[in-house]
């Protein structure tokens, strides 16, 4: 499956909106312990899970891990460009600013550059971000994808 239509450069793609809450969190959080021990195991203290610890720390309660955010971007752009980001895309997210719960995040993406390749495809380079609910940009990135002819 490649990319079946063509963007254009200033084109803004949508990705999901989805609130951050203490069980998405979680499902993060504990998950990859959990898979490595073959069974249910909870991380220990840390901003992501601590609410003391994270004030510790300096932020104003507990964060969400940067994967989640990171996830959804790529979510974004594998419903987008399908096998092509899969096979011959990537994407970079830099995390500006913390999120914690409560917050409706808002994926997106623009196409920055649009260049046909000598096999005939597409090679985009994109800024991608998520923002919440008011317009502050909380995760900021970057994506290529190589579409094939």
């Amino acid at each position: 499956m490649s990319t079946k239509r063509t963007f254009s450069v200033g084109e803004e793609l949508a990705g999901p909106v989805r609130g951050i809450t203490n069980e998405r969190i979680e499902w993060y959080d504990s998950a990859m312990l959990s898979a490595c021990m073959n069974e249910l195991r909870q991380v220990g203290s840390n901003i992501h899970t601590d609410e003391a610890f994270a004030r510790q720390e300096g932020f104003s309660g507990i964060n969400a891990d940067g994967m989640i955010m990171t996830n959804w971007c790529s979510e974004m752009l594998v419903r987008e460009f399908g096998l092509d980001y899969i096979e011959r895309g990537e994407l970079r997210t830099k995390f500006i600013k913390p999120v914690n719960f409560n917050v409706l995040l808002h994926v997106k993406a623009r196409v920055k550059e649009a260049n046909r390749s000598a096999s005939g495809g597409m090679e985009y380079v994109l800024d991608v971000w998520c923002e919440d609910e008011h317009g502050t940009k909380l995760v900021d990135g970057d994506a290529k994808v190589a579409a094939a002819a």
